[in-house]
């Protein structure tokens, strides 16, 4: 039976917290999948939130609650501190993800430079020492380890039957192929998301949801291009240990 060994005494609340194109929704649906393993389905909440109100007073109230964020502001992270919330946090090289971003929803490079810009500020703000920090160069969604690692971070202990699933569900391929069926869900789990896409209301998962997952992509730009990202994004790759 997968249950965890020893069940935590109190509510449990953990912000899976990552740049945007960082694998951050794998982070998130991991997470939630090894809370429901653990603790049942009933037993946990899981959503989307940036601002504390979209946090609604029953899911405060939630035995485990589960939150996905990318930009956050002020008001989240100062409740997230005050209940004494489980980080997670994925980043990649901001250049990278800015062109996986514009690339994937048809967005001008300089809008996805404004939501990275954001989500480096506040990656620099919540990374400290100790910290669960998944690095997407690194290729943790590929990996049914990464899985069995963030169990034991959570302290979850399950049957590796159950993390082999989990890690199945989520590989990249795996992930493709149901981007490409969300209209076949039910009407109730889709929402629209930017540029008019498709999303579903649990994993999050939408329609242009995977790119080529490449490394390096930005040194496809144009000379000044490259130069006026590796600036911008200057403080964030040397904080992180990003070439320049």
């Amino acid at each position: 039976m997968d249950r965890v060994a020893t069940q935590p005494d109190a509510p449990r609340v953990i912000a899976t917290v990552g740049l945007h194109a960082s694998a951050s929704t794998w982070v998130f649906n991991v997470v939630r999948e090894l809370m429901i393993a653990a603790q049942g389905d009933s037993s946990v909440q899981a959503l989307y939130a940036e601002e504390i109100a979209e946090l609604p007073p029953a899911t405060l109230a939630a035995e485990h609650l589960v939150i996905k964020s990318h930009h956050g502001s002020d008001a989240l992270d100062a409740w997230l501190t005050s209940v004494d919330a489980r980080l997670i946090l994925s980043i990649r090289d901001p250049r990278d993800a800015c062109v996986s971003m514009s690339q994937r929803f048809r967005a001008p490079l300089a809008r996805s430079v404004q939501w990275l810009t954001v989500d480096c500020n506040r990656m620099m703000r919540l990374a400290v020492a100790g910290q669960p920090l998944l690095r997407y160069e690194d290729r943790f969604f590929e990996k049914e380890e990464s899985v069995r690692r963030l169990a034991g971070t959570l302290g979850l202990a399950l049957e590796s039957a159950r993390i082999a699933t989990i890690a199945a569900r989520y590989h990249t391929e795996a992930v493709r192929a149901f981007a490409t069926k969300l209209t076949e869900l039910p009407g109730e789990r889709l929402i629209e998301v930017a540029s008019g896409h498709l999303a579903d209301r649990v994993t999050h998962i939408h329609t242009p949801h995977i790119g080529d997952a490449r490394s390096g992509k930005w040194r496809g730009l144009p000379g000044p291009a490259q130069e006026e990202l590796t600036r911008r994004f200057g403080p964030f790759l040397e904080r992180f240990g990003y070439p320049r």
